[in-house]
């Protein structure tokens, strides 16, 4: 049961599936519905099932969701997915969702030394209006103090009509959400959402369980008349024991987005893994992913 609704002019709610990358699609959608979401963000992966638009759709309808965002490939463990140049992948990803209606394809963006395409990014959003979509930029951050990425900082980020706000990046760069969110909010599209353990990994926390002040950001956002969409980006892996355990925890991560919007209190709970320690099997966490 929604303790609190979601207000229809305010930000959406919806949940990736980037957490759940290793398991069968329509399994991850099921469990995604069964939590109390609408709609998802689709990590284009190695699952053909996610490269086939078509089948995307009618899996996602038949979970009882729709599918505003798509995550193009761009983790380094998605190095060749869809294409291994930049521009093609792309252009290959925007296509993908537009087929999917998908108001949002986010991009990660090149790294420094990938001058063409950078130099291409001029040109992206114009090719995602053609395709009926919109390129949006996510911010990364610097990887063993080296700063791989040609976009981390707010700065960097204004070059971009349309930006994805990670919340777990922004703490691994230092930087404030707050702060960061006055810089941008005007061209902030898209949330990923949420909490970083403090340890020097882009650990993808539970919401109000590690350092970030989640809170007073997702008061600040809900206050702002932000109306897009805000996805929880969660790792998943530690709830993977039983089903039961995943839709439980994903149930009670949007509630706790939902009250943070709201402007309440985001009331963590304990968690039988908390700390992020990994269950057996669970896929590793790839440099850079986002």
């Amino acid at each position: 049961m929604r303790d609190v609704p979601t207000p229809p002019d305010g930000p959406r709610v919806i949940a990736t599936t980037a957490g759940l990358l290793l398991s069968p699609l329509d399994w991850v959608l099921d469990a995604i519905a069964d939590a109390g979401f609408t709609g998802t963000e689709l990590l284009v992966s190695h699952d053909a099932d996610t490269r086939d638009p078509a089948g995307v759709a009618r899996r996602a309808a038949e979970a009882g969701l729709d599918v505003p965002v798509v995550h193009g490939p761009y983790m380094v463990l998605l190095r060749r997915v869809l294409a291994s140049s930049y521009i093609d992948k792309s252009r290959r990803s925007l296509e993908l969702a537009a087929e999917l209606g998908a108001a949002t394809m986010v991009a990660h963006a090149p790294y420094r030394w990938e001058r063409r395409a950078r130099g291409w990014l001029a040109e992206a959003d114009a090719e995602a209006a053609e395709a009926g979509t919109r390129f949006a930029m996510e911010n990364l951050y610097a990887v063993g103090g080296r700063k791989l990425s040609s976009v981390v900082t707010t700065e960097e980020l204004t070059a971009f009509d349309h930006v994805v706000f990670d919340t777990s990046h922004f703490g691994m760069a230092g930087i404030d959400l707050v702060e960061a969110w006055e810089a941008l909010a005007g061209r902030v599209v898209h949330l990923h959402v949420s909490d970083n353990f403090g340890q020097g990994k882009d650990s993808h926390a539970p919401l109000g369980e590690g350092v970030l002040d989640l809170a007073g950001f997702l008061a600040h956002v809900g206050r702002s008349g932000f109306t897009g969409t805000v996805a929880l980006e969660l790792d998943c892996r530690p709830y993977l024991d039983t089903r039961e355990s995943l839709v439980g925890f994903l149930a009670e991560q949007r509630r706790r987005a939902e009250r943070g919007l709201a402007g309440l209190e985001l009331t963590p709970t304990p968690q039988r893994h908390r700390g992020g320690a990994p269950p057996t099997g669970a896929r590793a966490r790839a440099d850079l992913e986002g």
